[in-house]
């Protein structure tokens, strides 16, 4: 598979430390700008989990010059779309238009970003929206399973608490903390501006220098020591009808190069339907809708799980199968087409899911903040064609063994969490 050469990004650093990257989009009209502040709940103090995605609802909630009406009114009378999302690193806010609507976009999100007024009335409105929020991932076991997870693999650490935050700390927070929050974070060396679309490098340098005008000033990170990983076997008893079920354990960081294999490894267990776990549970033993493996990764660490959703009754029997396909790899079961197949299936999917305006910005984003350069496709798809056998055997080892996976079960039953 040929990775077609993408535009080059262009990267414009302003005088006050801003970054801004940019790269065209000659196959379509979009135009799309991202704000990525390189603060996500991981960074959250004691007292303020939740904080972060608070703080992302909020900056829609009125600025000094427009109201919460006027945010979203201005977007959509052209057509557009505004939205954010909070990870345990980041959080971005961005815009889609059309090019000729790009001036409306940047200021509306420079306005956001740089004047937000946190009004008491709408935090008090917003924060009874964030606690319903919590409340359909607490009622949708599907969901909270991989908080319960997280928790367990990362325990007693920031990447183990929920972004949403608890009831009890979304309670407290108030227009202050909101305040102080966003002033400490929101600083020109903490954010990253990434734009796909038709823009001129005199517009770009207006933007970084006049734009978003923000404090400079360098941000202090947590470093919070990891502790040593211990496998457990959890229950959380719930009454429902199925049993939702994670097994896994540390993974590998964007940094590690034994990420490429996991990313192998995973597909090749769980990552769609021609899946050694999706046939084996699914199509062959009929006794679960929902299994699927993936893996997650982050600045210093990473997690690997496999999910699967099964009748209570049979949830000893998926958690066997589970660990008989790990260990059929384990013990090198595996042919060399196998291991191309899939090295061909991943590279597809990372492929196509570049094709949106979006996931461009996005990319170029995760790109400068977690490389400081821009990792092109090509040599994204090359670390995946130089995936050996023994690399993936390697990973295998570390990652499959049944005395290094965590097992959280949510339902009624604790059935495979001994032995």
């Amino acid at each position: 598979m040929i990775a077609t050469p993408a535009p080059r990004v262009y990267k414009y650093v302003g005088e006050n430390g801003l970054t801004v990257l940019h790269q065209k989009n000659p196959a379509s009209r979009v135009f799309c700008i991202g704000v990525w502040i390189n603060t996500g709940s991981r960074d959250e103090g004691r007292g303020e989990d939740g904080l972060c995605h608070f703080l992302e609802h909020m900056v829609f909630k009125g600025t000094k010059t427009r109201s919460a009406f006027e945010i979203s009114q201005s977007i959509e009378k052209v057509g557009g779309s505004l939205d954010a999302f909070t990870t345990r690193e980041h959080v971005c806010v961005y815009a889609q238009v059309l090019e000729d609507h790009r001036n409306l976009a940047i200021d509306l999100l420079s306005d956001m970003i740089l004047n937000p007024t946190f009004p008491d009335d709408q935090v008090a409105l917003e924060r009874q929206v964030v606690l319903e929020e919590i409340g359909d991932v607490l009622d949708a076991p599907d969901d909270l399973i991989h908080d319960l997870f997280a928790a367990e693999i990362f325990p007693n650490h920031p990447l183990g608490r929920p972004i949403l935050g608890t009831p009890q700390t979304v309670s407290a927070f108030n227009r202050a903390k909101l305040q102080r929050f966003a002033t400490k974070h929101f600083r020109t060396s903490n954010v990253v501006v990434s734009i796909c679309g038709d823009i001129g490098k005199k517009q770009i340098r207006r933007l970084a220098d006049e734009s978003f005008s923000l404090p400079d000033g360098q941000i202090k990170r947590s470093s919070r020591r990891f502790g040593r990983f211990r496998p457990t076997r959890r229950q959380v008893r719930r009454k429902l009808h199925h049993q939702h079920i994670c097994i896994g354990s540390p993974g590998y960081s964007y940094h590690d190069e034994k990420r490429y294999p996991a990313l192998v490894l995973t597909t090749l267990l769980g990552g769609g339907m021609s899946s050694r776990l999706f046939q084996k549970i699914r199509e062959e033993l009929g006794i679960a809708y929902s299994v699927f493996t993936y893996a997650d990764a982050a600045r210093d660490t990473g997690l690997m799980g496999t999910y699967v959703s099964v009748k209570p009754s049979n949830a000893g029997r998926a958690i066997r199968e589970v660990f008989n396909e790990f260990g059929k790899i384990r013990r090198g079961a595996l042919t060399k087409t196998e291991l191309q197949d899939n090295k061909e299936q991943l590279k597809g999917q990372i492929l196509l899911g570049l094709e949106a305006s979006s996931s461009k910005m996005m990319r170029m984003a995760r790109n400068e903040t977690y490389y400081g350069r821009q990792v092109s496709e090509r040599e994204l798809i090359n670390k995946i064609d130089r995936v050996t056998m023994d690399d993936l055997m390697a990973v295998a080892a570390e990652a499959l063994h049944p005395r290094r996976n965590t097992i959280v079960s949510l339902g009624p039953s604790s059935a495979g969490l001994t032995g």
